[in-house]
């Protein structure tokens, strides 16, 4: 619905609409305050992404892309599996086809499955949403999107007042866009 009403409302402005697919490395902490630590993970994202041009200058534009991500994240044996809607907001340089970018992306995420040891013992039970930032940074050429990202979760992904648990990392994409 996010992709749909960013290309309705901003695709008019510059015309400049990129759609693709996007996958890539998750490497999360998921960080509990109280309790029994925390562990690593490392997992994956894949999903489609949507490229809206909204300005752009003789030194660099400004962009919009929603995306749409099944991600997986999680640690001490557990991973919880989410469908992820960022909204990257980019501010890119032009460099002729080399275009170095940063970003800052709000994301709201739905918890999709529970993997793993914790997930099925039944003495924890989580949220059914999660929400945060990411901040990154990346470079397209061509067709082609690499980034990478700070991920950290601000919402408590398990329902307890007793634990507070929130994820946190990193994550390294490879987007192709199809369609230009």
């Amino acid at each position: 619905m996010l992709i749909f009403l960013t290309f309705f409302t901003f695709a008019p402005l510059y015309g400049q609409l990129w759609v693709g697919a996007k996958s890539g490395g998750t490497f999360v902490r998921r960080q509990q305050m109280e309790g029994s630590g925390s562990g690593w993970s490392s997992s994956y994202h894949a999903g489609v992404a949507v490229n809206v041009y909204l300005a752009e200058f003789s030194f660099g534009g400004f962009a919009v892309q929603p995306e749409a991500l099944y991600n997986r994240k999680g640690g001490d044996g557990l991973q919880l599996g989410y469908v992820e809607v960022p909204l990257n907001i980019i501010y890119q340089l032009n460099f002729g086809n080399v275009i170095p970018y940063v970003f800052v992306a709000p994301y709201y995420a739905f918890l999709v499955n529970e993997m793993g040891a914790k997930a099925t013992d039944g003495a924890i039970s989580y949220a059914k949403s999660d929400y945060g930032v990411k901040l990154g940074g990346g470079v397209e050429l061509w067709y082609f999107q690499l980034s990478a990202a700070y991920v950290r979760g601000l919402g408590n992904v398990v329902k307890s007042d007793a634990l507070a648990s929130r994820n946190a990392g990193a994550e390294i994409s490879l987007g192709y866009f199809f369609l230009r």
